[in-house]
């Protein structure tokens, strides 16, 4: 078997190898990746006003590989200036795709005041979904798509998406083990619960919440309870103790209080959730984004950290948005 050639530059594996299908705030759209992260992130555009049409891949990676001659000549792609997810790395000089992110869907059994969708729910509440999966079966039969990147979600529910029961199993399989589905845990998913249970894939639920009362402010909906009991669900079915993750974004002025963080993180113990992960609303980060930021926020995260170390979790994830209040 001939050596796959290997060059060192900067660059990063969603300008390598990733797509994401996405239909939000730019419109529907095929990119190499979602990342907000820096201004100009996750503008590395393929094809624009795309709904689902059959892909010439010839013409995807002749792109793509624009993209990276721009990288192994020292610059930068324009709409990755910035961006924190560059780095030197030896990547391999092949064409595939390891990294996938679904976005192109806004539908959702929830409303999260936090939602980017709160900006102009009539817009997002209009937008159309498009069949995926005759795209990704494509990849599949032209052996495009390679085992060892990540598979996540984007935009709204992915569980109540027609075809996410179809799309997981493809991807079950064809041997991922790196699927990562964010939920909003209302709806019980038995792929979900399969996925789980072979140790290949792991739910993200962001309760944000340890008690009905804030849980309604947040997510404007009566789910509490139920998402509880999924969770418990989800997490005896798991094979290993890191398929079910439980999240929590700070909110400002509604569950910025140590009681509230303290009964989240009891009730992920008493549940064999072993990874956590905290974040801090996006809206409320971009206020301080050029000022300093109030230090009692701070201080929650680091609490959380302290707290994780002391209760023994497997893991504390700390999403890009606190990592930034952090370390800014």
């Amino acid at each position: 078997m001939n050596e796959i050639k290997q060059e060192k530059y900067i660059s990063c594996k969603w300008l390598e190898s990733g797509v994401c299908f996405d239909n939000g705030v730019y419109g529907s759209n095929v990119k190499l990746c979602c990342y907000m992260s820096a201004p100009g992130g996750g503008n590395s555009m393929i094809f624009e006003d795309y709904h689902g049409e059959k892909i010439d891949w010839d013409e995807f990676f002749r792109i793509k590989n624009e993209y990276r001659k721009i990288q192994k000549s020292g610059q930068t792609v324009p709409g990755c200036r910035g961006c924190v997810f560059l780095e030197e790395h030896y990547w391999p000089q092949i064409d595939y795709i390891d990294n996938i992110v679904f976005d192109h869907f806004t539908k959702c059994n929830c409303n999260c005041t936090y939602c980017y969708t709160e900006e102009d729910k009539k817009r997002y509440n209009q937008l159309k979904t498009y069949n995926i999966y005759p795209i990704i079966k494509d990849m599949f039969d032209k052996r495009i798509i390679k085992r060892g990147g990540a598979l996540g979600f984007g935009g709204g529910e992915p569980t109540i998406l027609p075809e996410f029961d179809k799309l997981i199993s493809l991807f079950l399989k064809n041997g991922f083990y790196d699927i990562r589905v964010p939920s909003s845990g209302i709806k019980y998913s038995k792929i979900i619960a399969k996925g789980i249970s072979t140790g290949q894939l792991s739910v993200v639920i962001s309760i944000d919440s340890s008690s009905r009362e804030t849980y309604k402010k947040i997510k404007q909906t009566d789910a509490f309870n139920t998402v509880c009991k999924n969770l418990k669900k989800y997490s005896k079915a798991q094979k290993r103790d890191f398929c079910v993750i439980s999240k929590y974004i700070i909110i400002p002025e509604i569950n910025d209080n140590i009681e509230e963080i303290d009964n989240w993180l009891k009730f992920n113990k008493e549940n064999n959730i072993k990874i956590i992960i905290i974040d801090i609303e996006n809206s409320w980060l971009n206020k301080y984004r050029n000022d300093k930021p109030d230090e009692r926020i701070l201080d929650l995260i680091r609490y959380v950290q302290k707290k994780s170390q002391e209760m023994n979790f497997y893991r504390l994830e700390i999403c890009d948005r606190a990592k930034y209040l952090l370390n800014p």
